[in-house]
C-alpha cells in the first residue's frame, strides 16, 4: 500500500491549472520518492506511481499536451532518472520537465518497440525482431583482471540490466504494459519458461533497487565501474547480469537468433 502522501499527489497531478503547480507536483514527486525509499516502499510500486504522475501531468489543464508518451513512462517503469520520451513536438512540456529536474528524451524515433510501448499497435504479438533487439542488448561478458572481476569494467545499470529485460518482456508479451506484467503474461503464453520469467523478474527488481539507490545518492548521472559499487551492490549487479545474459542465451538458442 502506498503512503497517503503519494496517493494525494497522484490525485493532484491531473488537476494542475498552472505551470507552476504542475512543476511543483513533479518536484514534490521526487521528494516523496526519496521519503518512500527511506521507508522501504517496493521500487516496483514506485515506478508505477511515478510514471502515472508524469503521464497525468502531461494531460493536466496547465499542460494539455497532445504528444504520445512512449518508453518507460508509458509502460509504468520509469525512475526519476529515466528520460521522458514521446512522439511529436512540445517544447513547453520539455521545458517544464527540465525545470522540474527531469530527463528529457523528447521526440523519439518511431520504431516498432516504441510504438508498442506507446500502445499504438492493436493486439501486438511476439515478433522475432523484438527478440533480436533484446539479444543485441544482452549484458557484456564479465572482464577478468588478475583472476578477479575487472574493477574498471563499466556497470551501466540502465543499459545492461533494465534495457535488455524490458526488451525481452516486450517481445514475450507486447500486449501487456509494465515489464513485470509482460514477464508474467509471457510465462502464461509460453514464450518464457518459469525459470526464465523468475530470473528476469528478480534481475529487474535488483536493477531498480540499485538504480534508485544511485539516484537517491545523487550519483546516477555519473559513469560507474564495478569498483565504484559497494561490495553488496557489486555482487547483486553481477548476479543480475549473469541471470539476464543466461536467459538471453537460452532464448537465442531456442529461436535461432545469432549471438554477436
Amino acid at each position: 500500500m502506498l503512503h497517503q502522501s503519494l496517493r494525494d499527489l497522484a490525485e493532484q497531478a491531473p488537476l494542475s491549472t498552472s505551470t507552476a503547480t504542475a512543476r511543483g507536483v513533479l518536484r514534490e514527486a521526487q521528494q516523496l520518492l526519496r521519503n518512500a525509499l527511506d521507508h522501504r516502499t517496493p521500487e516496483t510500486a514506485l515506478t508505477g506511481w511515478f510514471s502515472g504522475v508524469v503521464r497525468d501531468t502531461l494531460r493536466c489543464p496547465a499542460v494539455a499536451s497532445t504528444v504520445t508518451l512512449t518508453g518507460a513512462h508509458a509502460r509504468g517503469d520509469a525512475l526519476p532518472s529515466s528520460p521522458v520520451e514521446w512522439f511529436g513536438e512540445d517544447a513547453a512540456f520539455a521545458g517544464l520537465l527540465r525545470s522540474a529536474g527531469l530527463e528529457v528524451g523528447g521526440d523519439t524515433a518511431v520504431t516498432d518497440a516504441a510504438r508498442i510501448d506507446a500502445g499504438l499497435v492493436p493486439s501486438p504479438t511476439p515478433q522475432r525482431p523484438l527478440l533480436e533487439l533484446a539479444v543485441a542488448h544482452r549484458p557484456p561478458a564479465l572482464q577478468i583482471a588478475d583472476g578477479l572481476p575487472d574493477p574498471d569494467m563499466p556497470a551501466d545499470i540502465p543499459a545492461t540490466l533494465l534495457q535488455p529485460i524490458s526488451d525481452v518482456a516486450r517481445w514475450a508479451a507486447p500486449g501487456a504494459r509494465s515489464t513485470l506484467d509482460r514477464l508474467s503474461a509471457g510465462l502464461e503464453a509460453g514464450a518464457l519458461t518459469e525459470d526464465e520469467a523468475e530470473a528476469l523478474a528478480q534481475a529487474w527488481e535488483t536493477a531498480l533497487a540499485l538504480q534508485f539507490r544511485r539516484w537517491a545518492d545523487r550519483v546516477d548521472k555519473q559513469d560507474v565501474t564495478l569498483g565504484d559499487l559497494p561490495a553488496l551492490h557489486r555482487s547483486a549487479y553481477g548476479a543480475a547480469a549473469r541471470m539476464v545474459a543466461g536467459v538471453l542465451r537460452s532464448l537465442a538458442g531456442r529461436h535461432g537468433v545469432a549471438l554477436a
